[in-house]
């Protein structure tokens, strides 16, 4: 098993297509009603920097993308991101391979100067205590984003880390200034 960074715009077809399998098969949510994809589909937005790839032999077996958007919060410029779509194929769960990928991807996200790193939680997944372990914390109140109708919408189930602004993270935690992902469409 092997982890590698792949900078966003150069995964080969072949990883491509593993990428979208796992997507399809971890991270896809579709419960078949077409509001409910439509909706999701105009709340996701944020860009990748980049991907890291869990490989088996030459088979992509996990993915996380690693995030960064220039913000403000309480008129104070930071850069905030962290990663997004964490999953492993369930034949490889259990194995320490999905808290290997989140440590790459903050890591990374840590090295591309991502001040505050944040992220939206499946609250009936039961993947909080493990995001809590990486060092997230609940902002507990709602975050607001522009989906891509330019419809502001909210969301309370965010959590955030310190990374290179370990201050600033807590001061959007334990302030009550709202809290926006940005000028440009969707979330993560």
């Amino acid at each position: 098993m092997e982890i590698k960074y792949i900078p966003k715009g150069t995964m080969t077809e072949r990883q491509q297509k593993d990428v979208d399998i796992i997507d399809q098969t971890c991270l896809s949510g579709d419960t078949g009603d077409p509001e409910r994809v439509l909706v999701n589909m105009y709340d996701w937005g944020a860009a990748d920097d980049g991907m890291f790839l869990l490989f088996d032999g030459e088979r992509v077996v996990g993915r996380v993308a690693v995030e960064k958007t220039l913000t403000e919060y309480n008129g104070q410029d930071y850069y905030l991101g962290g990663f997004s779509g964490l999953a492993v194929l369930p034949e490889y769960w259990g194995k320490g391979y999905a808290r290997q990928l989140a440590d790459a991807a903050l890591k990374k996200a840590y090295e591309i100067g991502v001040d505050v790193a944040c992220m939206c939680v499946d609250m009936n997944s039961g993947i909080t205590d493990f995001y809590q372990r990486l060092g997230f914390r609940f902002l507990n109140r709602s975050a607001y984003f522009i989906n891509w109708i330019d419809k502001e919408k909210s969301d309370d189930t965010v959590m955030i880390m310190g990374l290179n602004n370990k201050s600033l993270a807590d001061k959007i935690l334990e302030t009550d200034h709202k809290f926006h992902y940005g000028k440009n469409k969707g979330h993560w």
